[in-house]
């Protein structure tokens, strides 16, 4: 046998060109929600009630009299933004040794940072979706309406009330507001379930594709956009291991129901312009929205790295959106 072998000398160690890591692909809140940044701690919103702006009060003024007259009520929405953060600690251990011979392909600071901001990320995405679900819209209590399972791929025919359901409460708000909603959020499962729908299927089967996508539910009601909001958390307590996972999905009132939500959403926000709901970020020094720091543990010999973001997250316009529960199971 001819010596040495190489193969059999090699010692195993890490690739330095792959990891692997699970995180979620994509938060949709901030598409769901406008963002409007501002420096002031203390701000309102001002709301012109839309009663007087839909009442004829004009007439006929003859001459030598004057004309009618009327008056529009405002309003202000109190904001109270709090400040959410995430630090972690990084050693100078481990940034001494990530560039050793053999070491993992890690990147001990940008890692941090990374984690982190996916901490705030996923908080946010919480709380919007927290508010959306406690949120009485459109006369509904907080909850929602009960779609009663009838969304799902298996209710076939005229049972299922997916379209009609959503073309009522497009007319409810249109109704109610004047507006057009533009915008349907559905949870992942209710989106794997509509993509399966036999009516679904037959409005768009002359499409070019004649794939269900979120595109083309959204031609089908004259949308601009469904949203898929498929962000999950575990709710697991965090283990030394970091192995304990429990999948909740944020987008979900009821576990593994389903849930759809349909809004009013501003291309650009600015005075006179209604909205669903918004989110105020604070800014900070220098005029950034999300502070990243940076400061140092000595006696612990490492560096700590913390993400702030300063928000408050608010339903300004109730009668501008709807939200059904349990569209997939009841």
């Amino acid at each position: 046998m001819a010596e040495p072998i190489m193969r059999e000398l090699i010692v195993a160690g890490p690739l330095p060109n792959i990891s692997v890591a699970y995180r979620n692909k994509a938060y949709v809140g901030d598409r769901v929600f406008p963002i409007i940044d501002t420096s002031d701690p203390k701000a309102k919103i001002a709301r012109y009630l839309k009663g007087a702006w839909f009442v004829d009060m004009a007439g006929i003024r003859a001459p030598s009299t004057r004309a009618k007259r009327g008056g529009y009520p405002i309003d202000l929405l109190d904001l109270a933004t709090k400040e959410y953060a995430f630090a972690k600690e990084v050693t100078d251990e481990d940034i001494r040794f990530a560039s050793s011979t053999g070491a993992p392909p890690l990147k001990p600071e940008q890692d941090a940072v990374e984690f982190c901001a996916d901490k705030i990320d996923l908080s946010k995405e919480k709380r919007i979706a927290a508010l959306v679900k406690a949120t009485g819209w459109s006369g509904q209590a907080a909850g929602g309406e009960d779609a009663e399972g009838n969304w799902a791929s298996t209710v076939t025919g005229a049972n299922n009330t997916f379209i009609p359901d959503v073309e009522a409460r497009i007319e409810t708000i249109r109704s109610n507001t004047g507006l057009r909603p533009n915008v349907l959020l559905v949870s992942a499962i209710t989106y794997s379930h509509l993509k399966q729908v036999d009516a679904v299927l037959d409005r768009i089967k002359y499409t070019q594709r004649g794939i269900v996508s979120a595109d083309l539910i959204a031609a089908l009601f004259g949308l601009e956009e469904v949203i898929i909001g498929d962000a999950i958390e575990s709710t697991a307590k965090e283990t030394k291991a970091g192995t304990e996972f429990t999948a909740a999905q944020i987008w979900e009132q009821n576990a593994g129901k389903g849930m759809a939500f349909l809004a009013y959403r501003p291309p650009s926000l600015g005075l006179k312009v209604p909205m669903a709901g918004v989110q105020v970020r604070l800014r900070y020094e220098m005029g950034l929205v999300r502070r990243t720091s940076r400061w140092r543990e000595s006696a612990e010999h490492q560096d700590v790295f913390e993400v702030a973001e300063e928000t408050d997250i608010v339903a300004c316009g109730a009668d501008l959106g709807f939200m059904w529960k349990d569209t997939i199971a009841t």
